[in-house]
């Protein structure tokens, strides 16, 4: 009878576990379809993914928070691209492939730019003298190559010169590894470019660039919260966040699906709201699926500074954000000050053995918890790591060998916290 009975519960482990393993790839297929958008701020590709996660969570049976809506509306300003053309060298080149070759900042202007025989400046951040007096790099061609310069001190400069409303007639920025974007969450007043290849030197011969963008004002996009009603404390939380929006397109063919980026922390969210609904803990569970941290953690400072729940009543915060691998292991970021929740995990996970390292970070602010620990709410940032899957703001972050290597593991060690966390 007892062999009977072992071989049941491993029959309904393993089929759990499929089902599991299914559901999130279900969600992560979901969130980087082309019908989302990039969940972007274009064509409701942010709406239009708000309203998938509230379907799902629907569907698993959470409920929205007392008698608020499932979706926080809130007002945000941001650049898009609409769309861009480059030619190099020739007029009579090809255009180069948006995404591949190239890319714009988000926070580009539109613009239509010819130039011919130009020398471009180049600045030597060792000179003091370079960066005296920027005011006479107004109208310039500036041209950088991070082979050879650092690309924070480059990408300082361009933050200095915006605030300085100094405007170059271009900023190019080339061999470039990666044609990672950047999100619009200002609009300069000059154009910047990444060129994959080293493609100037002494002189620009021909540069034909076109870029049309459209700085929205107050565009009402949202947060999407859910919960699960604890057993006993119901008025004491556990709080999940993860960002659900990315960086959109640009015209028809530049697509960031941001499959790791984030469509892999929705879909883990996702699957222990479904687990939770069936499996109610001690304490109520709360979901909040954030808006616009692409450009500038504004859906987490937003649902920060007006809750739906008492935040001093939140036991702890984890927060996920690229979850899709883990054959390396996990990142606990704010673990060093939360040093008893760090210890509780590593002691799990060594009678567990669920990861092979549990990696413990210092306070940041880089991502959605940030505004919840500065109202001092206890949280993790929390990502998995490994060498199986590397994409990060790319055309390429679209899912093709993203496995959810140590999904079940991943949600496992958090259900053991939950389950076993006294402070």
């Amino acid at each position: 009878m007892k062999t009977k009975l072992l071989i049941l519960f491993i029959i309904v482990t393993n089929f759990l576990n499929a089902q599991s393993y299914k559901y999130a790839h279900y969600c992560l297929d979901s969130l980087i379809s082309k019908e989302f958008k990039g969940r972007g701020y274009q064509e409701d590709g942010d709406r239009k993914a708000a309203n998938f996660i509230e379907r799902e969570l629907v569907k698993s049976g959470l409920k929205s928070i007392m008698n608020y809506p499932y979706q926080q509306k809130l007002p945000i300003n941001v650049n898009n691209i609409l769309s861009s053309t480059l030619k190099l060298h020739s007029i009579n080149s090809s255009y180069l492939k948006l995404g591949e070759e190239f890319l714009v900042y988000g926070s580009s202007p539109t613009v239509e730019l010819k130039i011919k025989n130009v020398k471009p400046i180049k600045i030597d951040f060792s000179k003091e003298k370079d960066l005296e007096n920027l005011e006479k790099y107004n109208g310039k061609v500036l041209l950088f190559d991070v082979k050879e310069v650092d690309y924070v001190k480059v990408h300082s400069l361009i933050r200095l010169l915006n605030e300085k409303e100094i405007s170059p007639q271009i900023f190019i920025i080339q061999n470039c590894d990666k044609m990672q974007f950047f999100s619009g969450r200002l609009k300069y007043n000059f154009p910047i470019i990444m060129l994959k290849d080293k493609e100037f030197s002494k002189k620009i011969d021909y540069l034909e660039l076109s870029i049309k963008s459209n700085w929205v004002e107050d565009y009402e996009t949202q947060n999407v919260w859910g919960m699960v009603e604890g057993k006993v404390h119901k008025d004491s939380f556990y709080v999940f966040t993860a960002h659900y929006d990315h960086l959109g397109k640009i015209g028809e063919d530049c697509f960031f699906p941001g499959a790791n980026d984030n469509a892999s922390g929705v879909a883990v969210l996702l699957d222990l709201a479904k687990y939770y609904s069936q499996n109610p803990s001690d304490y109520s569970i709360v979901f909040i699926f954030t808006t616009a941290e692409e450009i500038g953690l504004l859906g987490s400072k937003f649902a920060a500074e007006n809750p739906l729940i008492d935040l001093t009543k939140v036991k702890f915060l984890f927060n996920m954000d690229m979850c899709g691998t883990g054959s390396g292991g996990i990142a606990l970021i704010n673990g060093e000050k939360e040093f008893d929740a760090s210890k509780t995990m590593k002691e799990i996970n060594e009678t567990k053995r669920y990861f092979n390292e549990i990696r413990i970070g210092g306070e940041s602010c880089n991502s959605d918890h940030c505004p919840f620990v500065q109202k001092g709410v206890p949280a993790f940032f929390l990502f998995t790591f490994g060498c199986e899957y590397n994409e990060y703001h790319t055309i390429y972050d679209n899912g093709e060998g993203l496995s959810f290597t140590k999904h079940l593991d991943f949600c496992n060690i958090i259900k053991d916290f939950i389950a076993s966390y006294k402070k």
